[in-house]
């Protein structure tokens, strides 16, 4: 796969809102532990427009929908729709991933490639599959310099499932304010 230089890059949404479930925390929902929070998640209302943060190909491109019980009951929360995005530093030739989460129309696919502030989709709505059934409307915001492999989705870290290592994940916020100053 043909990575593409990422000499700049921004914030995944226009309008930034506030951030409601931040980076490293501990989070539990339906009275489970779900462990650490490895990315933020971002306020903002079902339809509003997400975009690339900069250079990349698309490496992954699916709906990720939650379960319900058929008497309508949550049986299990979910990405909904998530795209992940691989980046190359423009010095040091690394690898790094944007991934985007909860979002109700994915406009990429697998394999293309899309450049900084490129229209990827946008917030689903809340209690719905393209949301993975939560209830706030949010975009889940990552930065992930590991290696990549589709097994282990970007989320949550609960340390006895070991599927992925902390030390890949960086705060997202933080990572682009350094990234600008050190590649400009």
């Amino acid at each position: 796969m043909t990575y593409r230089l990422t000499p700049k890059i921004i914030y995944p949404i226009g309008n930034f809102k506030k951030i409601i479930s931040g980076f490293w925390d501990k989070n539990s929902y339906d009275g489970e532990a779900w462990g650490t929070h490895l990315g933020v998640d971002i306020a903002a209302e079902a339809g509003t427009k997400i975009f690339s943060i900069g250079r990349g190909v698309v490496v992954y491109s699916k709906l990720h929908p939650g379960e319900s019980t058929p008497d309508g009951k949550i049986a299990q929360r979910n990405w909904g729709g998530l795209v992940i995005i691989a980046h190359k530093e423009p010095k040091t030739k690394k690898i790094f991933y944007s991934v985007y989460g909860h979002l109700g129309k994915r406009y990429v696919k697998k394999g293309d490639l899309v450049e900084m502030g490129e229209f990827l989709g946008s917030v689903g709505g809340s209690l719905t599959e393209s949301n993975g059934l939560w209830e706030r409307e949010h975009l889940h915001f990552a930065i992930y310099e590991g290696p990549f492999h589709e097994k282990s989705l970007p989320g949550y870290h609960k340390r006895e499932t070991n599927l992925t290592k902390l030390e890949y994940w960086r705060d997202p916020i933080k990572f682009i304010e350094s990234y600008n100053k050190k590649f400009n």
